[in-house]
Formats: C-alpha cells, sequence, structure tokens
C-alpha cells in the first residue's frame, strides 16, 4: 500500500506540470555501487528516467524512475535487480560559462525482485551533484552522481552510489492560450482584453482606426466619428451631423394643397451679428515621443527607446545588455536596465516576451548559437527573480544571424552582441 501511494504521489506531481514549457527530460545509463564494505564497486549496470519540471521557484521538482541490474543468480535465492522510484528538489548553480552544475536532494522507494533476508524493499533518502552541457538541436549532455542512504536498520545494505551518464532532452508544451473575449487574439498580446462580442479588432486586439472611422452605432447612417447625436433612436430622420430633424407633412393623393394667406410683413430689423472668433486648434500631442498622437495612443507612456506598433504600444526592445567575455554571465552594470525593463513588463500582465540573443560572427556557428541562447536565458532568470512569471517568457538565441552592423570591425561586433526583447 505505501508503495502504491508513493508511486501515485509521484504521477500527480509530474502531471500538475507535465504542461510547463522548458522542462527535461532524461535518459541515462551508469553504473552502481551496492556493497561498499571494501570500498566502491561500481559494476552493477543501471538505467534511469528523470523527468525535471520548471518552475518560477529556485528549487525545480523532479521525478525519477529507475532499474539496478544486480543479478545474484550465482547465489541460491539471489536478488535479481531492484527498482527505484524518487521525487526529488534540484538546484541550478550559476555559472559564467556553458556548462550548469546542479545538486539535488530527495527521498524514494526502492523495491527488491526476488529479495532475500537484509537486501528487501526500503525506503532511501538521496542526494548528488551533476553537470549539464547543451549539445546542438537543444539537446543537453547530462553527467550525474547520486548517493543514497537506506532507512530500513535491520539490512546489511546501508547507503549505495551511482555513476549516470545521459542525454536530456526538453518536453512539454505551455497550456493553451486564452481568448477571454473572444476577439481571435489571445490575452496574452490582447491590448483591449475587453472588446464586445463580435466587433472587429486589429493584431493588437483593439478596433483599429478604420473600423473606428466608418462604425455606426445607432445605424443612422452617420459614422461614429462625425456623429454630435450617437444614440438617435430607429426610424428618426438626422441631419449631416446625425441629430433628429423634424419630418415634413406629407401631402395626400390628389390633393391640391391652397394657397397660403399672406400676412402683411413686418418691417424687417437688421441686427449686427457680432463677429466670432475661433481660438486657433491646439497642435496634437505625442507625449511620450513614440510617433503616435495621443488621441490614437493606448500605451501613453512608453519609456524611449521601444518600437511600437499602430497603437503605439511597444513590440520590441534592445535591451543594454552586456556579458563577461565568452560566457553568458550578465555584468552587474547590466542588471538595472533588466530591471528596469521588468517594471516596465509589470505595467502589461497580459504581456508575454521573447527574449532573442545575437553574437558577432566571432567563433563556429554552432557555438555562437549555443552561446546566444544561454544568454537569452540568463537575461530570462533575471527577469524572473524581479518578478515575472517564467511561464511568460520565452529564451531562444541566434548566434550570427540578423546583423545590424559589419562584423568586420570591433564596434560593428559589439553592436551584434545584443538582447532584444519581442513583446507579443
Amino acid at each position: 500500500m505505501i508503495k502504491k501511494s508513493l508511486f501515485f504521489a509521484a504521477l500527480v506531481l509530474g502531471s500538475q506540470h507535465l504542461s510547463a514549457a522548458g522542462s527535461l527530460a532524461t535518459l541515462k545509463y551508469g553504473l552502481t555501487s551496492i556493497n561498499n564494505d571494501d570500498g566502491f564497486d561500481f559494476a552493477k549496470h543501471s538505467f534511469r528516467i528523470d523527468a525535471l519540471f520548471e518552475q518560477d521557484s529556485i528549487i525545480k521538482p523532479r521525478v525519477g524512475f529507475g532499474y539496478v541490474n544486480i543479478d545474484e543468480s550465482e547465489q541460491e535465492g539471489g536478488v535479481s535487480s531492484a527498482l527505484q522510484l524518487d521525487v526529488e528538489g534540484v538546484y541550478e548553480v550559476e555559472s559564467k560559462y556553458l556548462l550548469t552544475p546542479y545538486l539535488y536532494m530527495g527521498a524514494g522507494y526502492e523495491h527488491i525482485i526476488d529479495s532475500r533476508p537484509n537486501f528487501d524493499s526500503q525506503f532511501y533518502i538521496d542526494g548528488g551533484l551533476g553537470l549539464r552541457y547543451p549539445l546542438q538541436n537543444r539537446i543537453n549532455l547530462v553527467t550525474e552522481f547520486k548517493a543514497m542512504h537506506m532507512l530500513k536498520s535491520n539490512s546489511n545494505q546501508d547507503a549505495e552510489f551511482a555513476l549516470f551518464v545521459g542525454i536530456g532532452i526538453p518536453f512539454g508544451t505551455a497550456s493553451a492560450p486564452k481568448d477571454s473575449d473572444g476577439d481571435g487574439v489571445f490575452d496574452y498580446s490582447d491590448m483591449c482584453p475587453n472588446s464586445p462580442r463580435g466587433s472587429q479588432v486589429d493584431l493588437s486586439g483593439c478596433p483599429p482606426k478604420t473600423a473606428l472611422a466608418y462604425h455606426d452605432s445607432d445605424g443612422d447612417t452617420i459614422p461614429d466619428s462625425i456623429d454630435v447625436c450617437p444614440n438617435t433612436p430607429a426610424g428618426v430622420g438626422v441631419n449631416d451631423h446625425g441629430c433628429p430633424v423634424r419630418a415634413s407633412v406629407e401631402a395626400k393623393p390628389f390633393d391640391t394643397p391652397e394657397p397660403p394667406v399672406l400676412a402683411a410683413a413686418a418691417p424687417a430689423v437688421v441686427k449686427k451679428r457680432a463677429k466670432v472668433v475661433k481660438a486657433p486648434m491646439p497642435a496634437p500631442k505625442d507625449s511620450d515621443g513614440d510617433g503616435i498622437l495621443d488621441s490614437d495612443d493606448q500605451c501613453a507612456a512608453t519609456p524611449k527607446g521601444y518600437t511600437v506598433n499602430s497603437i503605439g504600444c511597444a513590440v520590441k526592445k534592445t535591451l543594454d545588455v552586456r556579458f563577461e567575455p565568452n560566457s553568458y554571465l550578465v555584468t552587474p552594470a547590466s542588471k538595472p536596465s533588466i530591471k528596469s525593463f521588468a517594471n516596465f513588463l509589470k505595467r502589461y500582465p497580459n504581456a508575454r516576451v521573447k527574449i532573442v540573443g545575437y553574437t558577432d560572427t566571432s567563433g563556429t556557428r554552432s557555438r555562437n548559437r549555443l552561446l546566444s541562447e544561454k544568454r537569452a536565458e540568463s537575461v530570462k532568470q533575471l527577469l524572473v527573480s524581479y518578478g515575472i512569471s517564467r511561464g511568460k517568457i520565452t529564451a531562444i538565441g541566434k548566434g550570427d544571424l540578423n546583423p545590424i552592423a559589419t562584423n568586420d570591425t570591433a564596434e560593428g561586433r559589439e553592436q551584434n552582441r545584443r538582447i532584444e526583447a519581442e513583446i507579443q
């Protein structure tokens, strides 16, 4: 019953995080030392599969299942193999190189097949350390050391040790994005998240200027943009400004209207009309200087340096980030710029951001791509530490592609070594 409960708990933990983008599944082969009375004896073949789940916390959960081929067949009643199931917390150590070291600790249960006295199924606590290095096509090379302390006091197998090498492969996709107002634009990029059902919107989820210009709310054929009386009842005649006019009396068929009786005209009184001086129209304003007038700007306080769309909302920003030479460790002087960008993102809780890393042409193309990806990931980690949800950030590396300057000069190469943030 205890074994089943532990297994069920591990499955529940895994299912809760299975959709987390950035999770890592690792297949490992290793050697396990079981009898350590006379020193290490890494002679038992072992196989493991681990699932590391991406989280917004420092400690990431990991679920693992292992098989150890013990094979004591030469002994009468010897142990055949062991099955291990464990749940652990993983802490990744910040490094300025592509190599990522990590520590982990947890607990699990080892089920012994064909057990014998003093070698039976039992619980254990475990811990260890590992190294992960990214290869091409987002595949990671993993090496790991594992130590296990058995909790059953009547066993002569007090501890086990193992060495592993394996391949880590990213898995999982983010949960399906939502479109709360049903306008065809997902919430994370919808700048107008409460648009009326059926309304026409642009790519930002807001009514386009053309739609606003020709929309006619009261159906009087006068567009809202020039309708002085926008709530005229249906069927009422209106003038060119959209306001009601008096209906004329229709003549009955075959009726001949009688000529009107003209009264004596009163002497006309000529009144001098006062001269009306029109105030000059105020000049249109662009308060935040992004090229979009305040009347059309739906993000009216965009900081300097952001590329904006047609409604004045930010879509791209080149971050002022510097790295240590040949590493992806962000320099301390660059962190205020990233923190300022994080504060800007907090003003738009529905937005998502893509962090794109670039390098110059120094080094091989594959190395440049890996380095740019790790640099983008470093910026992502800092944004998370400044309060931005990890699930709203995507980090990718494009290496030396898309240069914005020549790579033939030092100044041009410095410009090409950049981090761009694309707001979605």
